[in-house]
């Protein structure tokens, strides 16, 4: 708390509250990026403070999350198959690179989980290996490299994921943050249309597409 981050309450059984007992780490790293601008970097500064961790000065193309769906695991009267220690173990295998397809499968059909914050979650935990497919990346990758995003298994994301090291070189993390940018200023989107027309990539990268 002292971070400035607030647990949510669980629910013993339906309407009866109980404080929280136990957390995955996905859900710990969502509750972080429920907030947004000043008060997200702030609570990073504090946590790197307390981790000894150097403190961040921006956080822009980081996915924020929907303040009002964070947990990936259900109530406590829900919880009827080791949901949280799925995904315990499911990090520990992710940050190994070890992902099956059936794990993969098993932890996308947790309540609460779903395709998007589970690439969001691989994302917050590894960005170097792992790239978020959400509302922000899906339209830059498809209409700046025709790279498709659909996808229903863990193969069909490694799928996505070496089509986009093959055609994008850069590290995952400034290819998120040049999708939030992208998203965000709507000058770049009026010249997308076609690279042999228009040098994009090559605007964005002389940033001379800001205003």
């Amino acid at each position: 708390r002292s971070t400035g981050i607030n647990i949510s309450v669980d629910q013993e059984k339906e309407g009866k509250k109980i404080p929280l007992a136990e957390i995955d780490p996905f859900t710990f790293f969502f509750y972080i990026y429920k907030h947004r601008g000043e008060g997200r970097i702030q609570i990073l500064q504090k946590i790197a403070v307390k981790l000894n961790l150097p403190s961040p000065e921006g956080d822009s193309g980081i996915p924020s999350t929907n303040a009002q769906n964070v947990w990936l695991f259900p109530y406590k009267y829900n919880r009827t198959n080791n949901e949280i220690q799925r995904l315990w173990k499911f990090f520990f295998s992710a940050l190994k690179q070890e992902i099956t397809d059936e794990q993969f499968s098993d932890v996308k059909s947790i309540y609460g989980v779903g395709l998007t914050k589970l690439t969001q979650g691989l994302f917050y935990i590894d960005p170097l290996n792992y790239l978020p497919i959400d509302k922000q990346t899906k339209p830059y990758l498809k209409d700046v490299y025709q790279i498709g995003t659909e996808y229903e298994s863990y193969f069909g994301y490694k799928q996505i994921i070496e089509e986009v090291k093959e055609k994008i070189n850069k590290p995952f993390y400034e290819i998120s943050h040049d999708a939030w940018w992208c998203n965000n200023n709507t000058n770049y989107w009026i010249f997308q249309a076609n690279p042999k027309y228009y040098d994009v990539m090559g605007a964005l990268e002389k940033n001379k597409l800001v205003r």
